[in-house]
């Protein structure tokens, strides 16, 4: 709905809004009320007033957008949104703001242990890869945390692509010294691992183990440190989680969804652009898939 918006409004040579915000000027209100009252030669010509009347109506309307209409939904109750797409393919990816997420009204599922507090914005993705060793390969890549350093992401403020993280390890506990990544026999139902990542600062993190059969892993991680951009912070402690969902669909086949959401603990330096969570998703997709994590294209631009 934003994007409609914005396009039809820039086609209508109105360029008086963001991205985020729709701010009229002194001046358009003035005309605006002027064409409004009674006058047999209206100071505002027609055409503009039935565009911002227009434009009124579509703002107060509900959401039609796909991220409104198909709900965040993860492989845990019924068919997952986004859906997964096979492998060879890139990724499907979709990102909803709290506005969105409220007029669909949805509700996260019980098996992502979000409980009940706000999101201002989710993102997920969602893709099939080949592989054909079993889960612990994988749980062992998923665990790796000293191997995010090797992880590269598109940046879209820079139009290049960047290390993840400069730097990264597990650790014995959230004040906790360096450890061993775990292995892959440590990844029982309950319990959790503490590791931490350097990029604009440094940041702690718990990963917990949710499930774990022979074919089925799923972990959930939030921040237990703030996450800081500079001098700023763009996360207070919980307000960055994540759950990743590894399935085996078929021989040699697995599905990988992960979808990650900001709490109302994050400030608006964490929202301002939905490229940098899916570029960030995919960077982790292809890591764990074994796909060159900068091969090009990368997921947005």
């Amino acid at each position: 709905m934003r994007l409609f918006l914005k396009l039809w409004m820039l086609g209508n040579g109105d360029q008086c809004f963001s991205n985020q915000h729709f701010e009229s000027t002194a001046a358009d209100q003035k005309s605006g009320s002027a064409a409004l009252s009674w006058n047999p030669r209206p100071a505002v010509p027609l055409p503009k007033v039935l565009r911002l009347l227009f434009f009124i109506v579509l703002l107060l309307a509900p959401d039609l957008s796909d991220g409104a209409s198909a709900k965040l939904t993860p492989p845990c109750e019924g068919p997952p949104v986004p859906a997964y797409t096979p492998a060879g393919q890139p990724p499907a990816t979709d990102v909803w703001s709290r506005g969105e997420l409220t007029r669909s009204g949805w509700q996260a599922a019980t098996c992502l242990n979000w409980g009940t507090s706000s999101t201002k914005l989710a993102a997920a993705l969602a893709g099939e890869f080949r592989f054909a060793g079993p889960l612990d390969d994988l749980a062992d890549r998923l665990v790796r945390f000293s191997a995010l350093k090797s992880v590269r992401y598109w940046s879209v403020s820079r139009q290049a692509w960047q290390p993840l993280v400069s730097d990264s390890g597990t650790l014995d506990g959230p004040d906790g010294k360096g450890r061993a990544d775990p292995a892959a026999a440590e990844l029982t139902p309950g319990r959790s691992f503490y590791y931490f990542e350097v990029s604009h600062g440094r940041a702690v993190y718990r990963m917990t183990v949710r499930e774990r059969t022979a074919e089925r892993l799923v972990v959930s991680t939030e921040n237990v440190t703030p996450i800081h951009v500079g001098i700023l912070t763009a996360f207070e402690p919980g307000a960055l989680q994540s759950v990743i969902f590894l399935d085996k669909r078929g021989p040699g086949l697995w599905g990988y969804y992960q979808t990650i959401r900001a709490t109302e603990g994050a400030s608006v330096i964490a929202l301002g652009s939905d490229a940098s969570y899916v570029n960030r998703l995919a960077a982790l997709y292809r890591h764990m898939a074994g796909i060159p994590t900068d091969q090009e294209p990368p997921a947005a631009r």
